[in-house]
């Protein structure tokens, strides 16, 4: 049966290494953003305007890094930085109140919107970013400090983020060796299986156990050892599948073993 622990746990997204965690893990970026004191620590900077922001070329110029750069990494983690309003563009009137403050109307001439980003925005970008020294610094620093996470916590981001992965692989294996027909239920039935075998309880039991709503992932609430279990079953459950086991052949194998992996 599960055991339901009440405890703070951290999320964070694929790592070989610690400094992985904060590169794959909004979550682990969100705990750490506030510290954007870590930034003249790493290096002198330099910001615009009454608000402390830098721009796209700033940013670039801090990480050592192309202004292209930067603007992909903006891109494909937009939501991010709109989210907590560490990124504004600016356009028409506001746009001409910046470049009077900062006396930039020459600098920006021509320029019909700018693009901001404040010190969290930056210190985002920090955890972002993979071809910067500047940045793995920053990495570096936030990891080794105290008061980031305790070893327990830390273990167990990385174990979520293992078995995000392993997911990931029974999911691809499902789609792509499966023959069977379930009518689109497949991921939640083999889902069920994962869970039977190891828990004795469905997804949705598992889920009213855990007091979870519509939105909350189930792993979030899982122990480290409990994630470790779920990572082993899905990797056996995979593997079966790529080797031509039909569903209740697999549902067999697990059910029949499962003292194994409980």
């Amino acid at each position: 049966m599960v055991k339901k622990e009440n405890k703070d746990q951290l999320v964070a997204q694929v790592t070989e290494s610690n400094e992985m965690v904060l590169i794959e893990s909004r979550t682990m970026r969100d705990q750490n953003v506030y510290r954007d004191d870590v930034l003249e620590k790493v290096k002198t900077i330099s910001l615009l305007g009454s608000q402390f922001e830098a721009t796209t070329e700033m940013a670039a110029e801090y990480y050592n890094v192309p202004a292209d750069t930067i603007r992909t990494i903006v891109k494909r983690h937009r939501d991010e930085f709109n989210e907590y309003e560490e990124m504004r563009v600016l356009k028409g009137k506001v746009l001409s109140e910046f470049k009077t403050e900062v006396q930039g109307e020459l600098l920006y001439k021509g320029v019909n919107s700018l693009a901001l980003l404040n010190r969290r925005g930056l210190l985002r970008l920090g955890m972002l970013l993979t071809e910067s020294e500047v940045a793995r610094s920053i990495r570096n620093y936030l990891l080794n400090v105290e008061e980031v996470s305790d070893k327990k916590q830390r273990e167990w981001a990385v174990e979520r983020e293992l078995s995000k992965r392993e997911r990931r692989r029974l999911t691809d294996s499902i789609q792509q060796f499966f023959k069977g027909d379930m009518k689109g239920f497949e991921y939640p039935t083999f889902t069920n299986l994962v869970y039977k075998t190891l828990f004795d309880c469905t997804a949705a039991q598992m889920r009213v156990i855990y007091g979870l709503e519509k939105k909350d992932q189930l792993r979030d609430s899982l122990t480290t050892e409990d994630l470790r279990k779920v990572v082993e079953v899905e990797t056996v459950m995979a593997s079966l599948l790529r080797i031509g086991k039909e569903y209740d052949e697999i549902k067999q194998e697990l059910l029949s073993n499962k003292e194994r992996f409980q």
